[in-house]
């Protein structure tokens, strides 16, 4: 098996090479005689960026670090060497999830980068060969020199919308036995435990251990498996409640600036600003003009009773050409009323054409709606089926590894079909009938529809917005409870 792997140039590639040719790598390293010295091999870290940029999470430019091995290059060499020793670590990185454990070596072996070294999102090399599933490629890497109870950060599935921002879910720090433990991979954990002996007490910095990780994923052979251990329950609850008092942080503020806006700062405006700009500050300017050119005033007077008896004829004058117009406007609008009709009935005409295939969809979204609704019905139908399925076999002791926490946690299945998926379910098929009477309205009456439509959803916008964010306020804090009553029954139970 051959692999080429791209870590220089846009037209440099590392030599093909396999077991017997492996110093391709290091014969293309050397090649770049003013550049090696400036590599700093080993790479320990990922290496940081050259140039400021742009932290969007952060919301400033974040300065790079004083690099003493770019001194004296110019720009283009340090566009090169950072490069260059971007891909030495992508390489490493490109190699382990592909099981190519003859480049890891050569790459390890010959000094071009270490084993702990982390990729740009935190992880080490072991982490990534544990989150591969690759047993031979984590014996490799200790073999090498990786350390085993080294922390690094997991890349993991996905956050949910909940936990987008939650800087301690995206930068939790996870030893390898964590990763393997969090994953259910009972094999690399027996791996590292007994071959390697991964501790599986050390305790994160968010207070998470192994055997926390594998019950919350309800990996119950590892839980089984790995030693009971306690600690880290302070930590854990600590974390999960900075989260909620962040979210509480934001949705208190977010209910100050609405209520503000609609208690004080449209008052304000409509008894304070607008008067002050339309009415105080006129008169002011006014009174001053008035009183600094008062000398002016009797002239002022004299020309307005002059220019009086004039103004009154032309007044006059335009009343009786406006009068004499009235007639001849009467007829024309009397015109136009033909053109109105027939205009009307068109439009008319056209509403009873989009009627059937707006009453089409229509149909098509109830249909929906009930199928919706008719799953999440047979969902909680299910569940309950599962849990007297359950208790009977834990009667009858046919299957000897259910325990009463089986039992329960099928309750709280049932409970959860019944309180969340079912309600869930009716609402998402309440909606899609709302949203089908919707198109059907806009089917039929055009934009105006739309533009109505979008009008009330504005005002609903405004109605629930309080209730929202006093919503997540209350979940913020019942879930930081909810979480101290599960770190007080894992004190008493580990393995819970």
């Amino acid at each position: 098996m051959t692999t080429t792997t791209t870590i220089g140039g846009d037209d440099e590639t590392v030599p093909t090479y396999t077991t017997v040719d492996n110093g391709g790598l290091e014969s293309w390293v050397n090649s770049l005689p003013e550049l090696t010295a400036r590599l700093q091999l080993p790479l320990t870290h990922y290496p940081p960026g050259i140039f400021p940029a742009w932290d969007s999470r952060l919301r400033r430019t974040v300065h790079p670090p004083v690099q003493a091995n770019l001194e004296g290059l110019s720009d283009e060499e340090k566009t090169q060497v950072h490069q260059t020793q971007c891909r030495i670590v992508a390489s490493l990185f490109s190699a382990i999830a592909s099981k190519n454990t003859e480049v890891v070596d050569l790459l390890i072996s010959r000094g071009f980068i270490s084993p702990d070294c982390p990729d740009m999102q935190g992880r080490t090399p072991l982490i990534a060969a544990v989150e591969a599933g690759n047993g031979q490629m984590v014996c490799n890497l200790v073999a090498l020199g990786a350390h085993v109870n080294g922390y690094g950060r997991a890349s993991g599935p996905p956050l949910p919308k909940s936990q987008r921002h939650n800087e301690h879910a995206r930068l939790a720090e996870r030893t390898p036995l964590m990763v393997a433990a969090a994953m259910g991979n009972l094999a690399l954990v027996k791996l590292l435990m007994e071959d390697f002996g991964a501790d599986d007490s050390i305790i994160a910095p968010d207070g998470q251990l192994a055997l926390r990780l594998a019950a919350d994923a309800y990996h119950r052979e590892i839980v089984d498996y790995l030693p009971l251990r306690r600690g880290g329950a302070w930590r854990r609850w600590k974390t999960h409640h900075h989260v909620a008092v962040r979210r509480i942080k934001r949705a208190g503020w977010k209910l100050y600036r609405f209520i503000r806006f609609f208690v004080f700062d449209i008052p304000k405006f409509l008894l304070w600003t607008v008067p002050k700009y339309t009415v105080v500050k006129p008169l002011k300017r006014a009174g001053e003009y008035c009183w600094e050119n008062k000398h002016k005033f009797g002239g002022w007077c004299k020309r307005q009773a002059t220019a009086f008896p004039g103004r009154a004829k032309r007044a006059g004058k335009a009343v009786w050409r406006t009068t004499k117009k009235v007639p001849g406007e009467v007829w024309s609008v009397t015109k136009r009323i033909p053109k109105l009709v027939t205009g009307l009935s068109l439009w008319v005409w056209k509403i009873i054409k989009r009627i059937p295939g707006a009453m089409m969809n229509l149909v098509v979204w109830i249909w929906t709606a009930l199928k919706k609704i008719g799953g999440a019905v047979g969902n909680v139908f299910l569940r309950i089926i599962s849990v007297v399925h359950t208790v009977v076999a834990a009667v009858l002791d046919v299957f000897r590894g259910i325990t009463l926490k089986d039992v329960a946690d099928g309750l709280k299945q049932v409970v959860h079909a019944i309180f969340v998926v079912l309600p869930k379910g009716i609402w998402t098929a309440v909606k899609a009938i709302g949203k089908g009477f919707f198109l059907t309205f806009v089917g039929i009456f055009g934009c105006t529809a739309q533009l109505i439509i979008w009008l009330f959803q504005g005002l609903w916008w405004l109605v629930k917005y309080v209730p929202r964010q006093l919503g997540v306020i209350v979940s913020a804090i019942w879930g930081s409870m909810a979480k101290g009553y599960h770190e007080i029954m894992v004190l008493f139970n580990p393995k819970y």
